[in-house]
């Protein structure tokens, strides 16, 4: 785990550079903030219509596939708009971002082959879980800027991202806890799924919603850009890579804030 500012230190000190995953949409940095200052600005102007949200804590969970890439620019203003109205209405929230180190496994696939490749082996790939916003922290469009630069956009192993972020949320003592993932597409690592089955991430990744939803500390949703997650997610919206983002996941917080909302006088 690293807070966004920390990438690139992070990358240095695995022998990496920032940008070695794909590009962020158009190479020029002044049209990706150009696109990420309009979607913010469109996103407020129409506005996030929310419930009181104090006492809820609020994790979004961003995929940082290599597709997730091109529209990047777009989609980081659309949340740094949702956030601040969530703010706004009372919410304490995080937002972070779930990738990989690399490409092709990186250590753990060096481990793995250094064992004499035993069959079925689980994941063969090094996960990243970026923090950009966090809990007591306002969001601003600097704690953004990271996701506007070439930075990490490689596999995405959606299960264990979900893992991890209801441990952030079960440490928030708040009674109310939403967690809702932002994702394009099924969760791919081509060095796992190689040796494991081609289903072996989405198998996974369907057991762990079960787990946290029989836990039921934590109510969750999904939105899928251009990409259906209602099979997934017990809440869910779909919008396309143009824009919507910041609505849907306000309909999905007030949904789900409406399932544990506070008892009234």
């Amino acid at each position: 785990m690293c807070r966004g500012g920390e990438l690139r230190g992070l990358l240095a000190a695995e022998g990496r550079v920032l940008g070695a995953g794909r590009a962020v949409g158009s190479p020029d940095p002044e049209e990706r903030q150009r696109q990420f200052n309009e979607a913010h600005a469109r996103a407020k102007a129409e506005g996030v219509g929310l419930p009181d949200c104090h006492g809820a804590a609020i994790c979004i969970l961003l995929d940082q596939s290599g597709s997730m890439a091109p529209t990047m620019a777009r989609v980081a203003g659309e949340l740094l708009a949702v956030l601040e109205c969530l703010e706004e209405a009372g919410a304490d929230v995080m937002l972070a971002g779930f990738t990989t180190v690399g490409w092709k496994g990186g250590q753990s696939r060096a481990a793995w082959e250094g064992e004499g490749s035993p069959p079925y082996p689980g994941r063969l790939c090094d996960l990243l879980h970026v923090i950009y916003s966090d809990f007591g922290e306002a969001s601003t469009p600097a704690l953004f800027a990271p996701l506007l630069e070439p930075a990490i956009f490689f596999e995405n192993v959606d299960g264990e991202a979900i893992q991890w972020a209801e441990q952030q949320l079960l440490a928030h003592l708040s009674e109310r806890r939403c967690l809702i993932v932002v994702s394009d597409g099924a969760p791919v690592d081509d060095s796992t799924l190689a040796v494991n089955g081609p289903n072996f991430l989405w198998r996974h990744l369907v057991d762990n919603v079960s787990a946290l939803r029989r836990g039921k500390a934590i109510s969750l949703g999904g939105v899928g850009i251009d990409h259906d997650v209602a099979s997934v997610y017990p809440a869910a919206r779909l919008v396309t890579c143009e824009g919507g983002l910041a609505t849907a996941i306000g309909e999905i917080a007030t949904e789900l804030l409406g399932e544990h909302a506070p008892p009234s006088d």
